[in-house]
């Protein structure tokens, strides 16, 4: 009984095992995928979770990249609240770094046309 007790409390405290990732994009370097369940609407800003999943490590070690970024969809713009950095895909291993952006000293950056940011950007904000 305790053994069951003890792994339902590590799953239910573990958020990665409730991640319902979906993939809206794949490149020569990975896959990008969004949480859907994450999603946030107030207004016109988007709050979501988006993952880079990397097919080769990457600088800092990483082989995945999760990202909560905020999407103003009637201004083409975004920003990044939190960035964390994994050892292996699918935002899984080791947190190598994690960075929290304060969302009043983070500059707005423009959706390049064209971009996979463009696409990542109508895929969120058709939601």
């Amino acid at each position: 009984m305790n053994k069951f007790l003890m792994i339902l409390v590590l799953v239910l405290i573990s958020s990665k095992a409730f991640a319902e990732w979906t993939m809206i994009q794949t490149n020569d370097d990975g896959n990008m995928l969004i949480d859907f369940e994450t999603l946030q609407k107030n207004e016109n800003l988007i709050t979501v979770s988006t993952l880079n999943d990397y097919y080769v490590q990457q600088p800092k070690g990483e082989m995945s990249s999760e990202w909560r970024e905020v999407h103003d969809c009637k201004n083409k713009q975004f920003k990044a609240l939190s960035i964390k950095y994994y050892a292996e895909n699918m935002a899984k291993g080791s947190i190598l770094a994690t960075y929290l952006l304060p969302e009043a000293e983070i500059a707005w950056s423009a959706v390049v046309p064209y971009s996979i940011g463009e696409v990542k950007a109508n895929v969120i904000c058709s939601r």
